[in-house]
């Protein structure tokens, strides 16, 4: 038996549902001998599916939504506060390793209303994910070789500018520090307390992503003993 000849018409929709986009895709196929009525009421049953599918998918979405309640980035302590050693240290370490120029880091400076001086605990959080940025960007041999040049580079003195362990390790991250403070509500333990006594840190954002991967698992494993 001889099969109909079909026409084929295929629809794709991106469509924005809060902060997700879902993709719609609907085909449609008759005879060429179609009469306008058919046409429409073919075009009508798909509006209809469309309507139906973006109608079950944003209430998936929204169950998601419900059910894994998006975490808060911590903010970081006294933003207005003076840059923390760490900071100012891994800021350093960031400046060499990109071979960052002093007008081209006064421009980022003036970027955030900053000065070197003055920068603040904010500014200098701000600065500091923008230049990891760039050098995530950079090929891993690279970096290699520009935290080389910097380390063997003579300072005035003639002697190495070797840089400090603590120069390079970069601050907590934002996931780290919403874990511990997650963690430590979960036990009750008083987390200022906790970073004053093992690191020395004043503020949860004073730690290094090793001290904050450190004190994250103690924790965790605290919790697996009870």
């Amino acid at each position: 038996m001889e099969q109909e000849a079909l026409v084929t018409r295929t629809y794709r929709a991106a469509i924005r549902s809060g902060d997700d986009y879902i993709t719609i895709e609907e085909t449609i196929a008759l005879p060429p001998t179609a009469d306008d009525a058919a046409i429409s009421q073919a075009v009508e049953t798909g509006w209809r599916i469309f309507r139906a599918q973006q109608a079950a998918v944003e209430a998936q979405i929204n169950a998601l939504r419900d059910a894994h309640p998006a975490i808060n980035t911590p903010r970081i302590a006294d933003p207005d506060s003076p840059a923390s050693e760490k900071q100012r240290s891994y800021l350093e370490y960031l400046i060499n390793t990109l071979a960052i120029n002093d007008g081209q880091m006064q421009a980022t400076l003036q970027e955030h209303n900053a000065s070197y001086e003055t920068l603040t605990k904010g500014q200098a959080s701000e600065i500091i994910d923008g230049l990891k940025q760039q050098l995530d960007q950079k090929p891993a041999t690279s970096q290699a070789s520009a935290a080389a040049a910097v380390a063997a580079s003579p300072n005035a003195n003639g002697t190495s500018n070797m840089l400090e362990s603590t120069a390079s390790e970069p601050p907590a991250s934002t996931r780290q520090l919403a874990a511990l403070q997650r963690v430590a509500g979960q036990q009750g333990v008083d987390l200022n307390a906790e970073i004053r006594q093992r690191f020395g840190a004043q503020q949860l954002d004073d730690l290094s992503v090793n001290e904050a991967g450190a004190l994250l698992q103690e924790l965790q494993q605290r919790s697996l003993r009870r």
